[in-house]
């Protein structure tokens, strides 16, 4: 089939060329030769380069006209989209049998071979060749062959071998300087690896040899997404502001990306304002940043406010942007809509599924999820996430023990992972079936070879619940993790070790957003505090005064175990900004990065009450409802 499929293609070719280009016979002159490039440039640039290697091959073998320099161009180029390496091998051949090039033109097609092999992915060969030409004699050397290794190696997943390039070859060699194109390479690589001393090498190698002079956007966001990716945000924001001549999409996303993995989404959808400012038309990249962002921070408002933005056609013919969607309001609170945009789906998937289990789950809506995870049973193969989720359902909305059984039971053995496990422990141990647990921990100890995140559920049940002789009786299960020990010490009025309190005081600090309407607009801003245990704040001290009464007491001290890992002060000053800024009986909405401990539970309680407040808090691991005195959660986090 492929045969005919080629002669069928030469025949065209020959069709073509004999209508408007080549008069064939034996007076063939240079004017036919540069007609012919001229076509294969064309053939090239539409993407069909197998009629390029017909026409050379014709040109070859029944016209006799002998190639040139720039048909060779032309050849390799479409060897390089070919991915046939019998047709690359034999024009690598014969190029270095054809004695009437001149030295600099064989030295170009080299470099031009070492990219086709690279896009085909023969790196190997391409190495060979590299070498060869660094060491031909009465060649300098100069920066764009080792510019198309270090694009062969970024081609083919081997970033780490484009450093060690540079280190082995350049580094250290100043008759060798970068250009725009290696420099961009290397910092690509850098970038990959993660290597920022030689990053931060190459961008004041840039500002030397004044690479962004005249403006270069490729090399200028290469070396932004080179500090954004080596976690130096502050230089990538400084590259951003002040170095790019122009700042696109691709400068934004991926700024943005860098703020979402060190979660500062507040910044990010900064930056999206700033982009609305600035012109630049959002794409369902973008918004997918966004949209990411938004799930962060988990407020509701916010939510619906960027999946207005966002066109619905846009939203309708990308599955990517739906299931972001889900999954923001899943997490946002808002499983209304998090449900209609999974009815959507024409058909439905795992992940789509396991987000909205996700947003039933935090939420302590169990029956519904059940509800949802039997009426999808039919249309999809379940896979470990979604068991996941459904368990982590049943397990934060209690009085499920047996349908969680049920599940466990149907789940296969391939699914039944150490993370499937522990929710289903989870759910035992909620039920204070401490004898169930053990026996199940001993059954399935040899097959998960670890037990220790099994260990580690029934603990954080013993922790909330106050079960101090059962958390005592398993210590020595979770000795090894900083968190567990430290909570351990808290529940039991200890001193945890200087290493553990120094692991949590090199931890970022705890944050809590809110979001507070802005005057009459139906607009919300978004206020963010970060855990400060020693800050001074009137109003918080009036609160403070006022739990006292109800006997809690949130006055913060130092030292204070809680706060490593609860983070309570940015949590109260939230809630405090919300209680001087909004009409009474108006809902707070507040996210935390942290967990909540006991102290900041039972005070948020408390003020419900006092204050006559609903308060909707979604810390690290579920979204608790306080209202008149009482929790969502059941006291059970």
């Amino acid at each position: 089939m492929q045969y005919f499929r080629r002669f069928s293609l030469i025949r065209s070719t020959f069709r073509f060329i004999s209508s408007v280009t080549v008069d064939v016979n034996s007076s063939t002159t240079q004017h036919e030769l540069n007609e012919i490039n001229k076509l294969m440039r064309t053939y090239n640039t539409t993407e069909t380069p197998i009629r390029t290697v017909a026409l050379f091959e014709w040109m070859l073998n029944i016209i006799n006209i002998k190639p040139d320099f720039n048909c060779y161009l032309n050849i390799i180029r479409a060897c390089g989209e070919l991915d046939n390496i019998n047709v690359c091998k034999k024009i690598q051949q014969f190029i270095e049998n054809d004695r009437t090039l001149q030295i600099n033109e064989y030295h170009q097609l080299q470099i031009k071979l070492i990219y086709m092999y690279a896009k085909i992915r023969n790196i190997e060969q391409a190495e060979k060749i590299f070498q060869r030409a660094k060491s031909a004699k009465g060649i300098p050397i100069d920066i764009s062959l080792f510019g198309t290794m270090f694009k062969g190696y970024n081609m083919n997943g081997q970033p780490s071998k484009t450093v060690e390039l540079y280190e082995n070859e350049i580094l250290n060699n100043k008759t060798i300087e970068l250009d725009a194109i290696a420099a961009t390479c290397v910092l690509t690589a850098c970038s990959d690896c993660q290597r920022l001393d030689i990053g931060e090498y190459i961008h004041d190698e840039v500002l030397r040899l004044d690479l962004l002079n005249p403006p270069n956007l490729r090399l200028a966001t290469s070396i932004m997404n080179m500090y954004c990716n080596c976690g130096s945000i502050d230089r990538a924001q400084e590259i951003f502001n002040q170095s790019l001549p122009i700042v696109d999409r691709i400068a934004y996303s991926s700024l943005m990306k860098t703020y979402l993995s060190i979660n500062q989404p507040v910044q990010v959808l900064r930056l999206f304002e700033q982009s609305k400012s600035s012109s630049i038309r959002s794409d369902p990249v973008l918004y997918l940043n966004v949209i990411n962002a938004s799930n962060q921070l988990g407020l509701m408002h916010q939510a619906e406010y960027i999946h207005r933005l966002i066109p619905s056609h846009m939203i309708e013919n990308n599955l990517l942007l739906i299931r972001g969607l889900i999954d923001m309001h899943s997490n946002c609170l808002h499983l209304t809509e998090a449900h209609r945009l999974f009815n959507l789906l024409e058909q439905k998937d795992n992940n789509s599924l396991a987000s909205l289990l996700h947003g039933y789950a935090i939420n302590g809506h169990g029956q519904q999820a059940l509800n949802l995870f039997e009426k999808v049973k039919s249309e999809l193969i379940f896979n470990e996430q979604v068991y996941k989720e459904i368990l982590r359902a049943c397990a934060f909305t209690g009085d499920l023990v047996d349908e969680a059984r049920g599940i466990y039971q149907t789940i296969p053995d391939t699914y039944k992972t150490s993370q499937v496990a522990a929710a289903m422990v989870s759910i035992l141990a909620r039920a204070s079936l401490f004898d169930q647990v053990e026996s199940f921990i001993h059954q399935n100890k040899p097959r998960l070879q670890k037990a220790y995140h099994l260990w580690s559920a029934v603990f954080m049940v013993c922790y909330h619940a106050k079960n101090v002789e059962y958390a005592k009786s398993i210590y020595d299960e979770i000795i090894d993790d900083p968190l567990l020990s430290l909570l351990f010490a808290d529940m039991t009025n200890s001193l945890p070790s200087n290493e553990i309190i120094n692991y949590f005081r090199q931890e970022k600090p705890g944050i809590c957003w809110t979001e507070i309407k802005h005057d009459d607009k139906s607009n919300y801003i978004i206020h963010e505090f970060q855990d400060n245990p020693l800050s001074e704040n009137s109003e918080l001290n009036i609160v403070i005064n006022e739990l006292k009464s109800v006997d809690v007491h949130w006055k913060t001290f130092e030292n204070d175990l809680k706060e490593l890992f609860c983070g309570h002060t940015a949590t109260r000053l939230a809630i405090v900004k919300n209680l001087i800024s909004t009409p009474p009986n108006t809902t707070i909405r507040l996210a935390k990065t942290k967990s909540t401990c006991h102290l900041c539970h039972e005070g948020i309680k408390q003020l419900s009450l006092l204050k006559k407040r609903d308060i909707i808090l979604r810390d690290n691991i579920r979204v608790h409802h306080f209202h008149n005195g009482k929790c969502s959660c059941r006291d059970q986090f």
